[in-house]
């Protein structure tokens, strides 16, 4: 490997073992700061899947939401542009990109045309994750719910109580009018009992179920409490 010495000179080192350490020493930087994260700041899972929930719809996590996003443009016969030919033309362009780049220098100011493209490629990646983020908070696809704490449980009880029983049946009491939920939690997951209690018709368009007036922390509660019965 070659590379520009202050002096104006050429400084030569062997890829193994100088190149090679400072790879691993970069990666093991880069795995130290990632598991440091993992304790620091948890990343928040979902519930359980669930087959028989026909209300939900997945979506990829954030690193493939620009591919995601750009599948959309390509409908119909065009599918396999997006599904085959693009990936397959990215692929043998990182294997042909030793032999069709071959500048001797790293200086990004000296490389132009390879900074340009690589620009490109960040801001289109950038740009084609933000629209997707908007598209889902838009249509509402993506539900976050907060964690499941004993207050929020125990307070959610208490609304279903209130305003659930008179119809659903709990643990042996409450209503035969609707059906019953002591085992909610293991037919369903939370964001279907979300979905329902903002929506009833999507459990059927003849539902006699109204619409609960709760506030979205309320509605949090009660599903929280529901999806803790199994």
């Amino acid at each position: 490997m070659e590379t520009d010495s202050p002096s104006g000179g050429r400084d030569r080192s062997f890829f193994y073992p100088h190149q090679m350490f400072f790879e691993c020493m970069t990666a093991l930087a880069v795995l130290a700061v990632l598991v440091a994260l993992s304790f620091v700041w948890q990343a928040p899972l979902e519930e359980m899947a669930d087959p028989g929930d026909v209300t939900y719809v997945p979506r990829p996590e954030w690193y493939f939401l620009f591919y995601f996003q750009l599948l959309k443009y390509f409908e119909g016969p065009l599918t396999v542009v997006g599904t085959c030919v693009l990936p397959a033309l990215v692929f043998v362009l990182l294997l042909l990109l030793p032999f069709l780049d071959k500048g001797e220098t790293v200086d990004v100011r000296k490389r132009p045309v390879a900074a340009a493209v690589c620009l490109a490629v960040a801001f289109s990646v950038a740009g084609l994750t933000a629209v997707s983020i908007l598209e889902d908070e838009r249509h509402g696809y993506r539900m976050v719910l907060p964690p499941i704490t004993g207050e929020q449980i125990a307070e959610g009880q208490d609304l279903f109580r209130r305003f659930c029983q008179s119809c659903h049946g709990m643990d042996g009491k409450g209503g035969f009018f609707a059906p019953d939920l002591t085992q909610i939690g293991s037919r369903t997951n939370r964001a279907y009992i979300e979905r329902v209690i903002l929506q009833p018709q999507i459990v059927s368009q003849t539902t006699i179920m109204s619409l609960v007036p709760l506030s979205d922390t309320e509605r949090h509660a009660v599903s929280a409490y529901l999806s803790r019965k199994k």
